[in-house]
């Protein structure tokens, strides 16, 4: 039995086929998309069948509900289709689907579908003094937002009036009017519904529930939004994991030199993760949210914060003749520099005329944002660093104007700023309390930088990911485009650093995860290969040296793969220690401390080879994801840990 969503309804012989008989089945978790917005919509699903041959078995379909949570439909389609399949997969005498749907923009929505096999009438009702017993629901009805359905309306007018009931009714023009039937089934029961003494009679009052606390304990939200996958990690005020979740992003599309995705995945997976997120806690609890992103990846966006073009990714170099135009006018020590900045991926767009109904240049933590607050615009000096933002004088630099109009470009505020409260729409969607405060957010590498738990001058954070990226805390900013070095601003200090092409990437050229495994116990970490590689997927080199021409050295090639991989181990950890060198050459101070992030991390051979070659001690980091540093921004940690 599969355990994932599945569209396959499986059946088994009905037991008592020569009987009309009622069954029922309920869900009150029932998800799907909107359409329009990409916002997921919550719905009660009522089914009600009187069955021929076959009955519809439950754990196939509770699998074939779950397929619609990440699927656009309107209320009415997916009401409609989902009766067909039913109807296509047993053949029912009778059936009927009812959808209620959770309010959206103060409207509820009840839809409500039914099949009659052609020829076959309801038997009699029952006696009119048949003892009854109905169980309750809270429902909508107890807000005043219900949808009951009169009796009278359904053709059986010896039942109370406004009571919600699954009678079936012979259409008057088929001559069956008298041949009805009502189905005993739960009900919820209504303000003035006359049904209510019925309860009352036949099931005791249940004692009123406890009073619920005023709001849970503070929970911080964040979300980590990378090429391939969202990340969504709530912590407590000790900073503890108290839920995560982990939602796939479908990769960017890659064409020669460009790269790009539809951010609407991003959008699709952010809600996904805010509703996983929201079964594992009370989603009350949630304070503050942030976001981190991608750094360079970017788009536009019309003035609702509709993407009017593709996001075009950070390893997108389609702008190599528009980073010489920056080059010409900005200083050497600009992140904006080079054509995978975001700066010169908007003056393409801009030399295309793409942006002629843009309001907003977004990157992808700020579009994400946006779409929580319906408030765009916003963005952060890290994310802007590679927009040409100056993050010592805080401001965009005067020389930005001779390449596009500074006033097109976000307003830009420290990491873990409030903007403002979550969109109403998406907080009562999820359960969130409506001032849950949405804060900026900052890069994946800024984010995983927190996470870790570097908080002094010459700690140091290295991710051993699918490239090489080293970050160290210093008290003033080391920028050097020549070599690939630039700062993020980091409450009072700055964050040096530079991302190496080499990595992960070029060991699963060679060897699959599983070989690696096999051979790290074999590696001896203390005793060299003397192999001098610079181990690079590809040519091009970004740091520490910045040459696009730069081809991978391998060579020579050892007589067994337990010294090849060994030999590639250590060129990757001398790349890690020239980029630290070169950062103290710099003016960043001298390492003291080094933490490890991404998959390399857990290879206990690679960190030994590492602390021989670096010279100092490795430490495990805090934590590896970068949601969780997203989750401290949020918490405000930023302020509290690194402004002194």
């Amino acid at each position: 039995m599969p355990t994932k969503p599945s569209k396959n309804l499986e059946t088994f012989p009905n037991p008592n086929s020569e009987r009309d008989y009622i069954i029922e089945i309920e869900s009150p978790e029932f998800t799907c998309l909107c359409p329009k917005t990409g916002q997921p919509d919550f719905a009660t699903f009522h089914l009600e069948y009187v069955p021929e041959r076959l009955c519809v078995e439950l754990r196939s379909l509770k699998l074939y509900l779950w397929s619609y949570r990440d699927e656009g439909a309107f209320h009415e389609k997916v009401t409609n289709t989902i009766l067909n399949d039913l109807v296509k997969a047993i053949e029912p005498r009778y059936m009927r689907v009812t959808m209620e749907f959770n309010v959206r923009g103060g409207l509820y929505t009840t839809v409500a579908a039914e099949h009659r096999k052609s020829g076959w009438k309801p038997p009699a009702p029952p006696p009119k003094d048949l003892p009854r017993v109905n169980q309750t629901l809270p429902g909508r009805s107890e807000m005043g937002g219900g949808t009951e359905s009169s009796a009278a309306e359904l053709g059986n007018t010896s039942a109370p009036a406004n009571t919600r009931t699954a009678a079936l009714a012979e259409p008057a023009s088929s001559g069956g009017g008298s041949q009805r039937f009502r189905m005993l089934r739960r009900t919820r029961a209504s303000r003035g519904n006359d049904a209510t003494a019925v309860v009352a009679e036949a099931i005791p009052p249940a004692p009123a529930p406890p009073a619920k606390p005023k709001r849970p304990a503070p929970v911080y939200l964040g979300i980590d939004l990378g090429s391939s996958g969202c990340r969504a990690c709530a912590i407590n005020e000790n900073m503890e994991i108290v839920a995560y979740s982990e939602t796939p992003i479908p990769a960017a599309t890659k064409k020669d030199d460009q790269y790009t995705q539809d951010p609407t995945r991003w959008w699709k997976a952010v809600s996904d993760g805010l509703v996983s997120v929201a079964t594992q806690i009370d989603p009350q609890a949630i304070r503050a949210i942030s976001v981190d992103g991608t750094s360079g990846t970017m788009l536009l966006a019309d003035e609702r914060g509709n993407p009017i073009t593709p996001a075009i990714m950070y390893n997108d170099r389609r702008a190599m003749e528009q980073a010489k135009r920056i080059e010409t006018v900005a200083p050497p020590t600009s992140g904006a520099i080079g054509p995978s900045s975001t700066l010169a991926k908007l003056l393409w767009l801009q030399d295309r005329k793409l942006d002629a109904r843009a309001a907003y240049v977004l990157h992808q933590a700020d579009w994400v944002m946006g779409r929580l607050t319906g408030n765009f615009g916003h963005s952060d000096y890290n994310n802007c660093l590679k927009l040409g933002f100056d993050p010592e004088s805080l401001e965009w630099p005067s020389w930005i104007a001779s390449l596009t109009n500074p006033d097109s470009l976000p307003k830009v505020h420290a990491p873990g700023t409030a903007i403002g409260s979550i969109n109403a729409d998406l907080a009562k969607a999820v359960g969130m309390h409506a001032d849950t405060q949405v804060m900026t957010g900052t890069t994946d590498g800024v984010a995983a930088f927190l996470a870790a738990g570097a908080s002094a001058p010459g700690h140091a954070v290295t991710s051993l990911g699918s490239t090489l990226v080293l970050k160290l805390l210093s008290e003033k900013p080391v920028f050097s485009a020549a070599h690939g070095v630039y700062s993020h601003r980091l409450g009072n200090f700055w964050l040096a650093g530079g991302a190496s092409n080499s990595g992960g990437a070029v060991l699963l050229q060679y060897f699959k995860v599983e070989q690696m495994r096999e051979m790290t116990p074999l590696l001896d970490p203390d005793n060299p290969t003397e192999l001098d590689y610079y181990p690079l997927p590809d040519v091009g080199e970004r740091f520490p040296i910045n040459d696009p021409h730069l081809g991978p050295r391998l060579e020579p090639l050892p007589p067994d793969s337990v010294t090849f991989f060994q030999g590639i181990l250590e060129g990757i950890a001398q790349i890690e220690h020239d980029g630290y060198q070169l950062l103290a050459s710099l003016g960043a101070p001298k390492l003291v401390e080094v933490r490890t992030t991404g998959g390399g991390a857990q290879n206990p051979a690679w960190t030994r080879i590492r602390e021989r070659t670096l010279g100092v001690k490795i430490k495990p980091a805090r934590a590896e994801a970068a949601a969780f540093g997203a989750a401290l921004l949020a918490a405000g940690v930023l302020n509290k840990v690194l402004q002194r």
